[in-house]
C-alpha cells in the first residue's frame, strides 16, 4: 500500500524527534501551510516539496512519490501510448500544459541558445561549465548518451559550423535553462532536457535535408 505525503512527512519527524513547528522553521514555510499540503488540502508546491525533503533528510523523488505525483523513470522521447500518457499526466500535474505546449517553449529557448552559441561567450560558457554540470548526473541511460554524443560532435573541428550552432543549443539548454520541470525530480526532472537534445535532433536533420536540396538544385 503506497504511503501517503502525510504519512510520510509524519513519520519521518517521529524517526528525526521533529515537531511540525521545527519543520517550519527549517524550511521557512508555516506550520499551516505544511499542514495543508500534506492532508491533501492544498496543491502540493514542489519547490515546498523540496525544501520540506531537505529539512527531514530524504531524496525530494521520495516524497513526490507520495504526494502521488506521476513519474517517469526514465527521460526519454515522446512516446506513443501509455508513455506520452504518463508524460502528459506529469505536465497537467506542474501546470505546463501538454507535450505539444512543452515542445513549442523549448523549441524557443533552442533558438535563443542558436544564436548565443555564435558569441564567443557562448562559446566560452560550455567550453567551462560542461564537465562540472555533465558529472553531477549519473545513470539516467539514452539521455546522457544522447547529450554525451552531441557534445562530442559540436567539439569536433570538422563539424560544420551551421551544425555546430545547432549542437550548442541543446548543450546550452541544458546548462542554462530554467527546467520545466525541476530536477531535483530526479530522473524525471531531466524530461524537458531530453525532449530539448530529440528536438535538436530533429533540426539536425531538417538542416542537412534543406543542405541537400540546395545542393541538388544548384
Amino acid at each position: 500500500m503506497m504511503t501517503s505525503l502525510e504519512e510520510a512527512v509524519k513519520t519521518l519527524l517521529r524517526r528525526r524527534s521533529m515537531s511540525m513547528r521545527q519543520l517550519a522553521a527549517a524550511t521557512g514555510i508555516s506550520v499551516s501551510t505544511i499542514s495543508k499540503m500534506i492532508t491533501g488540502k492544498q496543491r502540493v508546491n514542489l519547490d515546498y516539496l523540496r525544501r520540506i525533503a531537505e529539512a527531514l533528510g530524504v531524496p525530494p523523488l521520495s516524497l513526490a512519490e507520495a504526494a502521488g505525483l506521476p513519474l517517469i523513470t526514465e527521460p526519454m522521447a515522446p512516446a506513443d501510448g501509455d508513455g506520452q500518457a504518463l508524460m502528459n499526466a506529469l505536465l497537467e500535474y506542474l501546470g505546463l500544459g501538454n507535450l505539444n505546449v512543452l515542445r513549442t517553449e523549448i523549441e524557443r529557448e533552442l533558438e535563443k541558445y542558436e544564436a548565443y552559441a555564435q558569441t564567443e561567450e557562448g562559446q566560452q560558457f560550455i567550453a567551462e561549465k560542461y564537465d562540472a554540470k555533465r558529472g553531477q548526473i549519473q545513470g539516467i541511460g539514452h539521455f546522457l548518451r544522447d547529450l554525451d554524443d552531441i557534445y562530442d560532435r559540436f567539439s569536433r573541428p570538422d563539424t560544420p559550423e551551421d551544425e555546430r550552432r545547432i549542437l550548442a543549443s541543446g548543450i546550452l539548454y541544458f546548462l542554462l535553462a530554467t527546467d520545466a520541470i525541476p530536477d531535483y525530480l530526479f530522473p524525471a526532472g531531466y524530461l524537458d532536457d531530453a525532449i530539448a537534445i530529440q528536438m535538436v535532433r530533429e533540426r539536425l536533420v531538417r538542416r542537412r535535408e534543406m543542405k541537400s536540396q540546395g545542393s541538388d538544385g544548384s
